[in-house]
């Protein structure tokens, strides 16, 4: 018997069916990290969850690591085709049934607490779509230049958002993001994050044209329609190596053209596009144009061509704007 993936079945298929949370963990290359990201998520000392692996065509053994876990409420979908980043997410959650879903990245670790007291915060208060929590960083190399400058700038984000309760109005927290003109993910890695499966069924999944800004234009889009609870402990572990995806993403600009994706996915909502047309929103729009124009031409004659195939899909896509949300994938409610 196989899966619809084309790959055999993990033993752990039959776990327990509906349950409360989801802890949706993608996966690419990931075999340094993924038992220690897992046994983080099966220690929860909240019991009805299940564990979904969604491996992106991995050429190591992450899926025979995550496989040799033994425990019921781990699934692991292993999946033959490549598709990129944002669509392995997307692909995380839709394999997912929780009413509750928690991300959890291949090479980060929750605290046992992290489930429990996000969930009670989301169950207190029935218009909270999303909560997010402090996080600690691990760098694999702490003396390096490149990890200390991120420490710095982004150990904690979530103070630029000015005072916290412990539940937020999320368009207070969108104005205050777009104040920043989106630079920085101030809610912070998906990690950090809890969001409801029925703002997921509302709104969509990932935009699977960013690159970098992929969680944080979902949290934006969250932030309008839902109040959003936050946990001032450090609830969850972000790592920060040179393999990571963004350090990579970072190193090859690919992500020159997010800016704009992300506004482009924003305003596909009517709600989210009167937002927009503030002064605050015309600056972001025309900083986002120039700075992709700049970094249009600053990649050198090597990094041209690749930047003109983003240019083409994204010209392509205004002139089939009309044609409904083609960014967003949805998930069945």
């Amino acid at each position: 018997m196989t899966d619809r993936t084309g790959s055999a079945p993990s033993p752990h298929a039959e776990a327990a069916r509906n349950p409360v949370v989801s802890i949706c963990i993608p996966t690419h290359n990931g075999a340094p990290w993924i038992r220690e990201a897992i046994e983080s998520a099966l220690a929860q000392d909240f019991a009805d969850l299940e564990v979904v692996v969604c491996d992106d065509a991995s050429t190591d053994d992450t899926v025979e690591i995550a496989r040799k876990l033994e425990d019921p409420r781990l699934r692991v979908a292993a999946h033959r085709d490549r598709v990129g980043m944002a669509r392995n997410w997307n692909r995380s959650v839709m394999a997912s049934s929780g009413a509750y879903v928690k991300f959890l990245m291949q090479d980060d670790r929750l605290e046992p607490a992290c489930v429990g007291r996000m969930l009670d915060l989301m169950r207190s208060d029935s218009d909270v779509g999303m909560v997010f929590c402090a996080r600690k960083l691990a760098l694999d190399e702490p003396d390096d230049p490149w990890s200390v400058d991120f420490r710095e700038r982004f150990g904690e984000l979530h103070s630029r958002l000015g005072p916290l309760a412990v539940v937020n109005d999320g368009r207070t927290l969108f104005a205050a993001m777009q104040r920043d003109r989106f630079r920085d993910n101030m809610i912070g890695e998906p990690t950090a994050v809890m969001v409801s499966r029925e703002a997921l069924v509302r709104l969509g999944l990932f935009n699977v044209q960013l690159r970098q800004l992929t969680d944080l234009e979902l949290w934006l889009r969250i932030a309008c329609f839902y109040r959003v609870g936050f946990i001032g402990e450090p609830l969850a572990t972000f790592r920060v190596h040179a393999d990571s995806a963004s350090s990579s993403n970072s190193r090859v600009g690919l992500a020159w053209l997010d800016r704009v994706w992300l506004l482009e996915g924003l305003r596909l909502h009517p709600e989210i596009r009167k937002l927009l047309v503030s002064k605050d929103g015309a600056r972001v729009w025309m900083l986002a144009y120039a700075n992709a124009g700049k970094r249009l031409v600053s990649g050198g004659r090597r990094g041209f061509r690749p930047r003109l195939r983003d240019l083409g899909r994204y010209l392509r896509f205004r002139l089939r704007r009309g044609g409904g949300d083609t960014l967003h994938e949805r998930l069945a409610g």
